[in-house]
């Protein structure tokens, strides 16, 4: 198998970056055991207008058919994919991973923002549990590590804390917006005199101010919520989502993690574990994610999932002016004089069977600089080598550079 390594490169352009990132990224979910898959670019304006916990309408662009149609450019992702799993089964029989690359469409308020925006994801149809939600985080994780981020933040929330404070408040929509944007801004100077205007108890008032300081390291989060009235629900959301914690510790990824309970998504279908993922110097989250097991419910259907998804473009401009580091765009690199390009052939073909990406040259023709590639092989008449790390180990046949490629580098 090929070895996740990482280098230093020259400085890229943006396309270099945006196809590298989309390299890297069709590669790390691979690891997971995720397959690709394909919307269509438009879909009927009903599938969206009909799901109550979609997207804004007034976002969506439309277009009309020949037959009077409305049809709404892809604007979203996982609503379709739903739709999709849905036309063969009405419930989860077995577990299904799925990822993709496209582009979606939203009607863009700012002059400076693009209504095409390339966005990947993955999609996990299983039932919820903390192992399923701390292995698709980890994965968000270790995108972000393969794309040579450092400093990496996933903020870990839960969309049912916030729901289970509000529905038994008397609060009209207004006033439940109103809450939820303060909640979202962290904004504990201004929460104090808008819940003084309302009727509610002063354990709930104490719980709803006390919401924003509820961030930070999970086990700080967790003890700090000793001594509030939380509800029943409300104090397993919590174990739950230390659960979520404690296996992400066994991942070697407690670092990367803070717990924030007030954090709330945009996307209303979320309705349980919530997530999104910062990188240094980049003042927006570069993914975003959760649980949504309820989407299905509203085709009919019982499908429990969750995913997450980022936009390329905000990768490539988290990655800035430094120097990019990331996963070798090219696994094998072959190099062969003349009288060997038989033999490169083979190699490179059996090579590409086995899911390596290989370039091959003669010696005599441009090449690419041997830093991006994990390994080099050069092959001439009287000796074949394999170049990896700076070693370079003499190899016979076929048989003897896959032993090589599988571990005998080690």
């Amino acid at each position: 198998m090929v070895r996740n390594e990482v280098y230093p490169d020259r400085m890229l352009s943006d396309n270099d970056k945006f196809e590298r990132i989309i390299k890297t990224i069709n590669k790390r979910f691979s690891t997971y055991g995720y397959k690709r898959i394909k919307t269509s670019a438009f879909e009927q304006y009903d599938l969206y207008s009909k799901v109550k916990s979609s997207i804004n309408q007034n976002e969506m662009i439309k277009v009309i058919d020949y037959s009077g149609q409305v049809l709404v450019l892809r604007p979203d992702v996982t609503i379709p994919i739903t739709k999709e799993l849905l036309q063969n089964s009405s419930e989860l029989s077995r577990e299904l991973r799925y990822f993709y690359v496209q582009e979606v469409f939203r009607q863009a308020f700012d002059k400076n923002e693009s209504i095409e925006r390339t966005q990947a994801g993955i999609e996990y149809f299983c039932n919820s549990s903390p192992e399923a939600d701390a292995e698709v985080i980890a994965l968000a994780c270790h995108l972000m590590k393969d794309l040579g981020f450092n400093d990496i933040k996933i903020e870990l929330g839960h969309a049912g804390f916030f729901n289970e404070i509000v529905q038994n408040l008397p609060l009209t929509a207004q006033q439940t917006d109103q809450l939820r944007s303060l909640i979202q801004a962290k904004n504990a100077v201004e929460i104090g005199p808008f819940l003084q205007n309302l009727d509610i108890d002063n354990e709930v008032r104490e719980v709803i101010e006390r919401i924003p300081f509820l961030y930070g390291n999970p086990v700080d989060v967790s003890a700090r919520t000793s001594g509030i009235a939380l509800t029943e629900k409300m104090q397993e959301t919590l174990d739950y989502l230390m659960g979520v914690f404690n296996i992400l510790k066994m991942y070697g990824l407690e670092q990367y993690i803070v717990m924030d309970l007030g954090l709330i998504n945009h996307m209303g279908y979320y309705s349980g574990i919530i997530f999104q993922g910062y990188v240094e110097k980049f003042g927006k989250p570069v993914l975003m994610g959760g649980r949504y097991d309820e989407l299905g419910n509203e085709f009919g259907a019982e499908l429990p999932a969750i995913g997450f998804a980022c936009e390329i473009e905000s990768l490539v401009k988290a990655a800035g002016s430094r120097e990019v580091t990331s996963r070798f765009p090219i696994d094998v690199k072959i190099t062969y004089a003349d009288s060997q390009l038989e033999q490169a052939i083979a190699i490179a073909n059996e090579l590409r069977e086995r899911n390596y990406s290989v370039l091959s040259f003669s010696e005599h023709k441009e090449q690419i600089d041997p830093r991006q590639s994990i390994y080099s092989i050069r092959l001439e008449k009287e000796n074949n080598s394999l170049l990896y790390k700076d070693k370079d180990t003499p190899f016979s046949d076929l048989k003897e550079l896959l032993e090589l490629l599988v571990g005998g580098l080690n």
